[in-house]
């Protein structure tokens, strides 16, 4: 196997490799990466070698976990690598530059609710294009050349309501506005965000011309609510063990700063604590009684350290589409929240 021509001499992963019988899964490839030897792959090639045609939090994770089990890393991270373009594979002691064209964030890494582009030809029933709108929950359908490198408009709610056409008889060309600006699966996500917002939609095209993505401002919405949502959460967290810890006398709360910060003069109480701070202070019997929570404290103090976990990763901004969802991650703050949430702060008597 050759080295590629380009100017970080590494070696490229070619269609022929891929379509030959010497590598056959993702282990395959990977054991042909070596210190001093980075090879670059087609980011698509990579998934499918290991056995799938779209990422998610499960082949994100699985494909992490290989890279790391190899002492590999991947160039961009694959959860971000545009899925259009290439990454690099190299093992983790090689220092490799990142190009200066890569993107922060690739639209076409742009988590988004539909994971394939749904279209439409000019020709189609605008009666079976409204029934694919209502039965995936979609707003906007593009209507595209069967080659779908060419786009003659886009099916809306609101074009259908703009249209002077019977809808019982009219087909997409009947019923479609203006596309807009298009842009390409590698343009940085965030320099569109206004586009996205005025257009409430963005179409993109994948290397080969094709249009063959979606990012709407719905997408944009939902990310924008679960990567704040944590920090919220975690903040009304705090508030409210503060307010809770605040019930037990100072010199109390002070013995539970760490060794270094015993001492601190002017304490304030729960105010000026850390947040492992908190955690042992309610190990403390009385401090735990004065709180009011009145649940198993052995069950709340595990969940109160999975949620100083889950906080530490936050801060550490460890935080991906894959990992933010309550469903999928970051139960314990939910968790911990619903208990804190029940328990009244106003004074005890």
């Amino acid at each position: 196997m050759s080295k590629g021509d380009d100017s970080n001499d590494l070696q490229v992963f070619t269609e022929e490799m891929y379509e030959s019988e010497d590598v056959q899964r993702i282990v395959d490839f990977l054991v042909l990466v070596k210190k001093g030897s980075p090879w670059r792959i087609a980011t698509e090639r990579l998934i499918r070698l290991h056995g799938n045609s779209r990422r998610g939090k499960n082949v994100t994770q699985s494909l992490n976990d290989l890279f790391k089990s190899h002492g590999l890393v991947c160039t961009p991270a694959i959860e971000i690598a545009d899925y259009y373009g290439e990454v690099v594979i190299s093992d983790f002691r090689d220092q490799l530059p990142i190009a200066d064209t890569a993107a922060s964030l690739p639209l076409s890494a742009f988590p988004s609710e539909i994971g394939h582009l749904v279209s439409c030809g000019p020709e189609m029933r605008v009666s079976k294009i409204r029934a694919i709108m209502i039965s995936r929950d979609i707003s906007q359908i593009p209507v595209l050349s069967s080659d779908k490198k060419s786009l003659y408009g886009v099916v809306t709610w609101r074009s259908l309501a703009q249209s002077r056409v019977d809808l019982s008889v009219a087909v997409a060309s009947d019923a479609m506005e203006s596309a807009g600006h298009v842009a390409s699966s590698s343009d940085d996500f965030l320099d569109l965000v206004d586009t996205l917002i005025a257009q409430e939609y963005l179409l993109y095209k994948v290397p080969d011309g094709r249009i063959d993505g979606i990012v709407t401002a719905s997408d944009l919405a939902r990310a924008f609510d679960q990567a704040a949502s944590i920090y919220i959460k975690l903040q009304e967290i705090e508030s409210r063990l503060r307010i809770l810890l605040d019930r037990s006398p100072l010199p109390l709360l002070q013995g539970h700063l760490v060794k270094n910060r015993q001492e601190k003069k002017g304490f304030r109480g729960a105010t000026d604590m850390m947040f492992g701070e908190y955690l042992s202070a309610l190990k403390q019997p009385e401090i735990w009684d004065a709180t009011g929570i009145g649940l198993d404290h052995e069950f709340c103090l595990k969940l109160f350290d999975r949620v100083r976990d889950d906080r530490n990763k936050a801060m550490h901004f460890a935080i991906t589409d894959d990992s933010i969802s309550d469903e999928d991650g970051y139960e314990s703050v939910t968790q911990a929240l619903r208990i804190l949430r029940a328990v009244p702060l106003g004074e005890r008597s």
